[in-house]
């Protein structure tokens, strides 16, 4: 590689990389371009020197390393850097610096809406981010006719794309139960006369779930993930019903039922991780032995001190993260797939080689549909005017949306503009990012160093499995089959 012409006192700057060893080899990720690059002993010395002050010029790193490496590979080696992007040079971007821009209308269909079936929850969970399930309004179903139109909506602004998804949502879905059942009955007769498919999921607390219940699930294949936060002494402090009871003997004994009448369909719980939490490895394969397929947790929004987690927890579940994960690498080397789905979706991400400008698809190609047919960025701005897209009858406003798109992409986030993460979180939940830090439009700063340690854990992860065992991924991922523990 011939050096590039340079001032020798330009200003160099480690950019958009993240440093990680896997047994004691030196690896980077590039996050513009999603490359993960093992140096040599030599690279690994310059590469660390950025990391103890991540701007120099080139005679403040040809001091640095007087007597341990010589000038000329130093050059060289800062040459290469430049090239793939990893040190940038008096702040001029790279190729890979570009983002994806903000495809708005014909650009980005929109292909999954989450159905508000009902504003009206049957527990009283203490952490609630919905209050309760009504949104802070007064309480509200949808209509048959709104549900219809939301599905013929759906169909329309889907545009060319074949795949749809419907997730049925609430408050708790299962209370508007004659309308799911019409959503999907509809939204399959509807689809197939487009010539497009459509995937139907669920979020549920579980406890209105019955033998009748889950067998229309099964028969429809409607995907379910019940919501449930530990064993009973856990789940019932925070998952409380209406009249005061706990929950956790229902929804175990209708998980439990769900669980053995589809088996072909694996079940999901989503854990939301409070104040004072268990031993998260602990609450993980207590989901496991009860037969979830898979285990998502997620820290509770709520911003009261009484359920928040503060910065030592936090730190604590990111340890209890970590020795999940060397569970999960010693099955994945055997072959068997352990379903901690906050590390899958990391791995998944760096198979894929993601690229995002936006946090996540909301207000592109995924909104949620009030029980009005009001139009909303995400499920979790029900209700919220400020946020509203449109609605399922005049369609989408697309000023608003090219707008509140532009605020939220990722390029008007300066903070993040250097980050290793910069296009996989691109700042993080906009949900997130409101209740922490007040703004829709921050980046989540609170997370940052969170983020970072936790995406190193998922490094690691992935090269030690594509060492050791290389099909796997692209078997997990769907591609071919794969054992899976019990």
């Amino acid at each position: 590689m011939q050096p590039m012409n340079t001032t020798k006192d330009n200003v160099l700057k480690l950019t958009n990389a993240l440093y990680f060893e896997v047994d004691e080899e030196t690896y980077i990720y590039h996050g513009l371009s999603g490359v993960i690059t093992e140096f040599d002993s030599v690279s690994a010395k310059v590469l660390n020197t950025f990391q103890q002050n991540k701007t120099f010029t080139r005679p403040e790193i040809i001091q640095q390393l007087e007597g341990v490496v010589d000038q000329k590979t130093i050059q060289q080696v800062i040459d290469e850097f430049i090239q793939m992007e990893i040190i940038s040079e008096n702040h001029v971007k790279g190729i890979h610096s570009q983002t994806p821009g903000i495809p708005i209308g014909e650009q980005w269909p929109v292909q999954t809406l989450v159905f508000h079936l009902i504003n009206e929850c049957n527990l009283s969970c203490t952490y609630c981010y919905a209050g309760g399930g009504d949104y802070g309004k007064p309480m509200k179903s949808m209509a048959m006719e709104t549900a219809e139109g939301a599905i013929d909506f759906l169909i329309k602004e889907s545009k060319d794309r074949p795949n749809l998804s419907v997730v049925l949502f609430g408050g708790e879905p299962t209370m508007n139960w004659s309308l799911l059942k019409r959503i999907v009955s509809y939204g399959k007769e509807a689809t197939e006369k487009a010539n497009k498919t459509i995937d139907f999921s669920m979020t549920t607390n579980g406890t209105l779930l019955n033998e009748e219940r889950i067998k229309f699930l099964a028969m429809n294949n409607v995907g379910v993930t019940i919501s449930m936060d530990g064993p009973e002494e856990w789940q019932d402090k925070f998952r409380i019903s209406n009249n005061g009871t706990g929950s956790y003997e229902i929804v175990h004994k209708n998980a439990k039922k769900l669980i053995e009448m589809r088996p072909s369909k694996p079940v999901a719980v989503r854990v939301t991780v409070n104040k004072g939490f268990p031993s998260v490895k602990d609450l993980f394969y207590h989901f496991m032995e009860i037969g979830f397929h898979e285990v998502g947790f997620a820290p509770v929004s709520a911003t009261d001190e009484a359920f928040v987690l503060n910065s030592p927890e936090l730190w604590r579940l990111l340890d209890d993260f970590e020795q999940l994960t060397e569970d999960f690498v010693r099955e994945a080397i055997q072959d068997r797939y352990l379903g901690f789905s906050n590390l899958v979706n990391i791995i998944v991400e760096l198979h894929s080689g993601v690229n995002k400008g936006f946090g996540c698809g909301a207000g592109l190609g995924f909104m949620a549909v009030s029980p009005s047919g009001d139009l909303f960025l995400c499920h979790r701005f029900n209700e919220q005017q400020e946020y509203k897209m449109g609605d399922i009858f005049n369609g989408i406003n697309r000023d608003f949306q090219k707008e509140l798109l532009g605020s939220l992409h990722v390029d008007n986030k300066t903070t993040c503009s250097s980050c290793a993460l910069k296009h996989t979180c691109s700042g993080g939940c906009y949900y997130e990012a409101l209740e922490q830090m007040g703004e829709i439009t921050s980046p989540n700063l609170h997370y940052c160093e969170w983020q970072h340690r936790w995406y190193k854990i998922g490094l690691n992860a992935y090269v030690r499995i594509m060492k050791e065992n290389p099909t796997f991924i692209d078997r997990m991922i769907g591609l071919t089959p794969i054992c899976h523990t019990s």
